[in-house]
């Protein structure tokens, strides 16, 4: 009888927990629905194309209602039973922390969007970018905070999926709020006494690439100012190198190749090495060497970045030219050199003035439309066609963490490829540039990989029909035509070289230790027309993370040269013996055993690909 009252019992107990979580799941399936419509509604009050302030406030109101009604569906009834179970609540208190910190989330956006406004309203001033800047960092504070509480709450099974998406775009969402913050806690600086802030402006060319994009053809004095940044001088490099009297020290990060190039006492070899944050401290020490006044830093920038300007700015007109977004690259990097073949003062005014008029409808069109600019630099920065460097060291900090510091330093882990060419012919052959990266790795059983790397550089630049400024030959050692490089491959440190060669056959290599990765050098000629192929083969250990819940990732960095034309790049990853993908990067592909991902390199990427046992 016993036997049957205690069996009853049980069965009545199952029964009440298998109805409590069934209630539950109801219960979190109309908080997801509630946290999705939040979700939505916010995303449209985000925008700067959302309609008048009072709209945007609405749907912001609208987005915390459905927030507070998912929070509120699960902390009461069924969910709230469920989720102090120790194990089986588990993914009830995820849910719960994802609807707290949503509604935390609305909050802050509410506070953000009210102190972006006056941005597109009115004429910036310190004030108001101040209150922007500290709105998105407060913003972005709050999404990491909830970052970090879902993080702690540990899923059961149901909720993982849910979790990791989540916890993808919360990542994303505070990475964005961070360097729009940081951005305009920079950009506040140049609001202030005239003079207060003093930036070098180098404009780089890259038809004549270097490491950080381009030959420095013309810089200028950009100068804070009560009514926001001017340009305050503009002139060719040439000038500073006619003052220069001795050189500075090499920098300490710089390895034993740079030597052969007077990076430290020209200002047109100045920009050979490709880290932005070496480069701009070489030319602040340069330029107080050469005319005995400070700068605060050094912007770079390069005829894509003056596009993005003259498509919100609108066109401009030079010695008769007009110039607009879709040819300024072109008119500067090619037309005026056969403009002017003839007349090298002409096309070095020509150069200066269209400096000049840029900066100009960079200023005239802030008042009216800074979100425009913001966004369009924004997008230039990410090719590195825009780079910052500031010579204060918390500045710096935080050019670094918003990703426009155009640093070549090697991530701490994971893989990492960047291609750089320096021009050594003299020409302006670069314009007619294009790479293209193969890169194939093959994960091992250990942890580590075999990557074959084949980087294809076509020189489109035809042998006459072009003056000889663009073209060549610069002296007897060229032919018309032939671009000439000092190219280097930067790869993660891990990696040692196996073997190298140029179009199948064994080469030459300078293997170098760089700014915590490896960087592999070497001369090469492409004739006018041509192709070549350089090849390397790499092995590395731990070449994957080891995940808590039995998988593993496999991450790539991959990081663009300002160059022209994007490079093309293709990868290809090969699982371990044992292991099968389970996801692949955005805009990658699974086919078979292989994950795959190409495009352009026209911005940083970090590829993730993540593996799970095959059985």
């Amino acid at each position: 009888m016993k036997q049957r009252i205690w069996f009853a019992l049980g069965c009545f107990t199952l029964l009440a927990v298998a109805l409590l979580a069934l209630q539950a799941v109801r219960q979190a399936r109309t908080a997801q629905r509630e946290l999705g419509a939040s979700r939505e509604q916010l995303a449209r009050a985000s925008g700067f194309a959302s309609g008048p302030i009072s709209e945007r406030l609405t749907l912001i109101d609208e987005a915390a209602f459905h927030a507070e009604n998912a929070r509120v569906e699960l902390s009461g009834g069924a969910a709230r039973m469920i989720a102090v179970v120790p194990f089986l609540g588990r993914d009830v208190r995820v849910a719960q922390e994802v609807a707290l910190s949503a509604g935390e989330t609305v909050q802050a956006t509410r506070e953000a969007v009210a102190a972006l406004e006056p941005l597109q309203h009115r004429p910036p001033d310190a004030a108001v970018v101040g209150r922007a800047s500290q709105a998105l960092l407060a913003l972005h504070a709050t999404l990491e905070r909830g970052h970090a509480r879902v993080e702690r709450a540990r899923p059961l099974l149901a909720s993982r999926g849910a979790r990791r998406e989540f916890l993808a775009a919360d990542e994303a969402a505070g990475k964005a709020a961070f360097q729009a913050g940081q951005g305009l806690r920079l950009a506040a600086g140049l609001w202030g006494p005239a003079g207060s802030a003093r930036y070098f402006l180098a404009f780089q060319n890259p038809g004549e690439l270097r490491g950080t994009g381009g030959l420095i053809g013309e810089y200028g004095i950009l100068e804070s100012g009560p009514a926001g940044p001017r340009l305050s001088k503009v002139a060719p490099f040439s000038e500073l190198d006619y003052r220069v009297q001795d050189g500075v020290a090499l920098g300490p990060n710089l390895p034993q190749r740079y030597e052969r190039f007077p990076v430290n006492s020209n200002f047109w070899a100045v920009n050979i090495p490709a880290d932005m944050p070496t480069v701009g401290e070489t030319i602040v020490r340069l330029y107080k060497g050469a005319t005995g006044q400070r700068l605060d830093g050094v912007i770079a920038i390069d005829p894509l970045a003056v596009a993005e300007i003259l498509r919100v700015a609108g066109p401009v007109t030079v010695d008769g030219a007009r110039l607009d977004a879709d040819n300024v690259a072109d008119e500067t990097l090619v037309q005026a050199y056969i403009r002017y073949e003839r007349d090298v003062d002409a096309r070095k005014r020509f150069l200066e003035e269209v400096a000049k008029q840029a900066m100009a409808a960079f200023q005239r069109a802030l008042p009216s439309r800074p979100v425009e600019l913001v966004r369009g630099l924004a997008k230039a920065a990410k090719g590195r066609h825009l780079q910052l460097y500031s010579a204060d060291p918390d500045a710096q900090r935080a050019l670094l963490g918003i990703g426009i510091a155009g640093s070549t330093a090697a991530p701490a882990d994971g893989d990492y490829l960047m291609p750089v060419s320096v021009n050594t012919a003299g020409n302006k052959a670069d314009a007619f540039l294009q790479r293209t990266v193969r890169y194939q790795v093959r994960l091992l059983a250990d942890g580590g990989a075999r990557s074959s790397v084949a980087l294809t550089l076509r020189n489109g630049a035809p042998a006459s029909g072009l003056p000889r400024y663009i073209i060549g030959p610069f002296d007897a050692r060229f032919r018309p035509g032939q671009n000439s490089q000092f190219q280097t491959l930067h790869v993660a440190g891990a990696y040692g070289l196996a073997r190298a060669t140029v179009d199948g056959r064994p080469a030459e290599v300078e293997a170098q230790a760089e700014l915590g990765g490896l960087s592999l050098s070497q001369s090469v000629d492409i004739p006018a027309r041509q192709a070549v192929t350089l090849g390397f083969d790499l092995v590395r250990k731990d070449a994957v993370e080891i995940l808590g819940d039995n998988r593993i990732r496999y991450r790539l960095l991959l990081r663009p040269q300002a160059t022209v034309r994007p490079d093309q790049v293709q990868v290809s990853v090969g699982p371990p013996p044992g292991w099968r993908f389970a996801a692949a990067p955005p805009g990658g592909h699974l086919a078979g055993a292989t994950a795959s991902w190409s495009g352009q390199l026209d911005q940083e990427r970090s590829l993730v690909f993540e593996l799970v046992p095959a059985t």
